[in-house]
C-alpha cells in the first residue's frame, strides 16, 4: 500500500487491477492523501421505507447523494460506492465546500420530495486515521467505460456505523439547506425492474473479521468460493439484455423528475412528468430499432449498461448482487455459515426475484454507470438479516 500525497489527481492517476479479486490485495490500494475528505450518507428508516415498498425511492436517493457530489467536484475524478440506502465517498480539500453544500442540498431534497430523512456528513481523513483507521483506496477496471473504486483500512465502514449510530461530532454533520447548490444532472431512473436471468436474485453483505491481513485472507477466500460457486462475472450478473425495458409507468418515473423538480411548483413538476415520459417513449422507439443518432449507437447500449452494472462492490464490506438458482446459493450459504460459526465472517443475504436499477449517465455511448440492487430493497434487507443473525449468534 503506497502511501497517499495531496494531490486533487490522486484517484485519476490511480492505477486499476482488472479482476474484482484483486481488491483482496493490499498491493491494490493506496493511501488517501491527507488533506481529502470522506463524504458519508445513509438514510434513517430505510429498513422501514423498504417495507412499506419504497425501496426504489431509497436508491433512487441514494444515487442522488453520488450525483451531487460528483458534479460538484468537477473536474476531480472522484472514488465513490453506493450502498442501498446511501453512499461514500472523497474528496479532496479544494472540493470540500462544494461537496458539503451539494450534500446539504441533497437532504433537503430527499425531505421535500420523497419525506426521507437523509443522513450526511462530511469528514477529514486525518480525523479517521487519529482513530488507527485508515481510508485505503483501489480502482478497479469493470469494463473500458466503468472503473469502480473500492475501500479499505476500516475507516469508511466507521464513519459509515457511527453515522448510522448518531456518534459523529456534530462538527462533521451536514444539516438541510434547500438554498445550497447541487446538480443532479446524469441522474436516471428510467428502467422497470429487471427479472432474474436465473431462478433468483441473491444480495449478499459479507463482513471479515479480524486485523486488515487476516480480513484480506478471509475476503480472498469468500471471493474465489463465489466464483467457484455461481461462476464468471457473465454468469452471475443479474442484469441481462434480455430483461431491459424502459418503464412508461408514471409513479416509476416521477422518482427522477421529483428529484430534478424538487424545487419547482406543481407546474414544474407536471411539466418534468411529460417530458420523461417523452423521452422513456423515444427511448423505446431507439432500442427496438438500434438507430444511430448523433454520437450514439443505441443497438450497444443495452449491452454496455450491462457491463457497466456495480453488481460487486467492496468497501472493506463485500456487497454482491447475484442471480444463480437454488442450489448455487445454499452452497455458498453453507461455506458462509461456516465461517461464521468459526467467527471469521458476519453475513445477510435477501433473495428476490429481480433487480432494481439506477443510473448516471454522462454520455449515452458508453459512458453510463448502472447501480443495482435486489428488488425488494436487497442490501438494506441484506443488513437486517446480518442484524438478525448476530443477535442470535451468528449461522442458521
Amino acid at each position: 500500500m503506497m502511501d497517499g500525497v495531496g494531490s486533487a489527481d490522486f484517484y485519476a492517476d490511480l492505477a486499476a487491477v482488472n479482476d474484482f479479486e484483486s481488491l483482496a490485495e493490499s498491493s491494490s490500494y493506496r493511501r488517501l492523501p491527507d488533506d481529502w475528505w470522506i463524504v458519508v450518507a445513509d438514510i434513517a428508516g430505510s429498513t422501514r421505507a423498504i417495507a412499506d415498498g419504497r425501496y426504489k425511492e431509497v436508491n433512487s436517493v441514494g444515487v442522488s447523494v453520488i450525483t451531487a457530489v460528483r458534479n460538484a467536484s468537477r473536474p476531480v475524478d472522484v472514488p465513490y460506492v453506493f450502498g442501498g440506502d446511501g453512499a461514500t465517498m472523497c474528496v479532496p480539500n479544494a472540493r470540500a465546500s462544494e461537496a458539503r453544500d451539494a450534500l446539504a442540498a441533497t437532504i433537503a431534497m430527499a425531505d421535500r420530495a420523497f419525506g426521507l430523512e437523509l443522513r450526511g456528513a462530511i469528514v477529514p481523513v486525518v480525523y479517521v486515521r487519529g482513530m488507527e483507521l485508515d481510508v485505503l483506496v483501489a480502482r478497479h477496471r469493470v469494463s473500458e467505460h466503468f472503473h469502480q473504486c473500492a475501500f479499505f483500512g476500516g475507516g469508511a465502514v466507521y464513519l459509515e456505523d457511527s453515522l448510522k449510530a448518531g456518534k459523529l461530532p456534530s462538527a462533521f454533520l451536514v444539516d438541510a439547506d434547500a438554498d445550497a447548490e447541487a446538480s443532479f444532472e446524469g441522474l436516471e431512473c428510467r428502467w422497470d425492474e429487471v427479472p432474474s436471468p436465473s431462478a433468483e436474485t441473491v444480495t449478499l453483505i459479507i463482513q471479515a473479521t479480524g486485523d486488515r491481513v487476516a480480513a484480506l485472507d478471509t475476503y480472498r477466500w469468500v471471493m474465489e468460493r463465489v466464483r467457484a460457486v455461481y461462476g464468471e462475472p457473465e454468469r452471475c450478473r443479474p442484469v441481462a439484455e434480455s430483461g431491459l425495458k424502459v418503464t412508461l409507468s408514471r409513479e416509476k418515473l416521477a422518482r427522477e423528475s421529483r428529484v430534478k423538480a424538487w424545487r419547482s411548483g406543481w407546474a414544474g413538476h407536471i411539466r418534468a412528468n411529460l417530458e420523461l415520459r417523452l423521452f422513456a417513449l423515444i427511448g423505446r422507439y431507439l432500442f427496438r430499432t438500434g438507430r444511430q443518432t448523433g454520437e450514439t449507437n443505441w443497438s450497444v447500449y443495452k449491452r454496455d449498461l450491462v457491463t457497466n452494472t456495480d453488481f460487486r462492490k467492496f468497501d472493506g464490506t463485500m456487497r454482491l448482487v447475484l442471480t444463480g438458482v437454488v442450489e448455487q446459493r445454499t452452497q455458498l450459504e453453507s461455506f458462509l455459515d461456516g465461517l461464521s460459526r468459526a467467527g471469521t465472517v458476519q453475513y445477510g443475504l435477501h433473495v428476490s426475484n429481480a433487480a432494481v436499477v439506477t443510473c448516471i449517465v454522462e454520455k449515452r455511448q458508453g459512458q453510463h454507470f448502472h447501480f443495482v440492487d435486489g428488488s425488494g430493497g436487497g442490501y438494506a434487507a441484506a443488513a437486517k438479516d446480518l442484524k438478525g443473525r448476530l443477535r442470535v449468534g451468528g449461522g442458521r
